[in-house]
């Protein structure tokens, strides 16, 4: 990503949302750790195309960068979290593709427009943009555009580490 994720962000954009509220809690407490992470153990994944997964159908990803990471809590004991950035791309001329639930997870538009649907809110996105899917969300990406031959997001994920 090319710009700064403040937690309050994060938790504004999320606040105020029953089911909305755990994903809130821990982007809160996870995003600060882009400034000051206490790294437990980090993995640097090669970008190659034999690196890319599936993440749906039409939608291939290829990892950036991953660690888990041990976040203090002030008071309380650290909180284990699996932190990824990842770059998802469109694939085979696709034009919507549906993606199932993946966690909490950030995205950046990367290029052109798209529209999304999240839980059943549809809007229109321009390069740049930056929104958030809650846990237990899909996303739902179209090209709109005919001249738009593909779409690639940014995806900074959070998730309960193990």
């Amino acid at each position: 990503m090319r710009c700064l994720i403040t937690s309050s962000m994060v938790v504004r954009s999320l606040a105020g949302s029953g089911p909305l509220r755990k994903a809130a809690i821990l982007a809160g407490l996870a995003v600060p750790m882009l400034v000051a992470p206490v790294l437990v153990h980090g993995q640097h994944a090669t970008v190659t195309p034999a690196a890319a997964k599936m993440v749906a159908p039409g939608m291939a990803a290829v990892t950036r960068h991953a660690e888990k990471l041990n976040v203090p809590r002030k008071g309380k004991a650290s909180v284990a979290v699996q932190a990824e950035l990842s770059s998802w791309s469109t694939v085979n001329r696709s034009r919507e593709i549906t993606i199932p639930p993946q966690g909490f997870y950030i995205a950046t538009l990367s290029n052109g427009t798209a529209m999304t649907m999240i839980n059943g809110e549809e809007k229109l996105r321009h390069a740049g943009e930056m929104w958030a899917v809650a846990d237990g969300q899909s996303m739902t990406v179209k090209i709109e555009e005919k001249k738009q031959e593909n779409v690639g997001l940014e995806i900074f994920s959070i998730r309960a580490g193990h």
